[in-house]
């Protein structure tokens, strides 16, 4: 089963980089799928997905009432900022300043394996939302 796990520390360097650290890129590697980078619905994050569960998420919103507003809200929420990434060979991708707006990233970042995803937070934030995250199953 691919999963993405742990937690790392990592930087965007002056030229808007991010480095994807090397149990991730393996992972993606390992899966020969394409990657997606989409502004969080649940947090002032960015998560990154396989091709995989995209695919499963836009057969999900066809299946569903073509009519419906939720649907076409839950459709544009997600699709229109979806991006494909292009890891180069040092596993970086340059991130849109639209995205790092939105998230709040600065310099110092987090990446955090939830799985099937993994999610790139601003350090302090993610922090937080690691420790606020394990209080509530204390």
């Amino acid at each position: 089963m691919i999963m993405f796990l742990s937690s790392f520390s990592g930087i965007i360097d002056s030229k808007s980089r991010i480095a994807i650290p090397s149990s991730y890129r393996s992972t993606i590697k390992e899966t020969k799928e394409k990657v997606y980078l989409f502004k969080s619905l649940k947090y002032l994050c960015l998560e990154i997905h396989l091709a995989s569960k995209i695919n499963s998420l836009v057969k999900s919103f066809d299946e569903k009432d073509f009519f419906s507003k939720k649907n076409d809200h839950f459709k544009a929420a997600i699709l229109s900022d979806l991006e494909e990434i292009n890891i180069d060979n040092d596993g970086r991708f340059t991130l849109r300043d639209t995205h790092q707006s939105f998230s709040k990233l600065k310099k110092e970042i987090l990446f955090i394996g939830k799985g099937n995803h993994f999610e790139i937070w601003q350090k302090d934030l993610g922090e937080k939302h690691k420790l606020e995250s394990r209080k509530k199953f204390q």
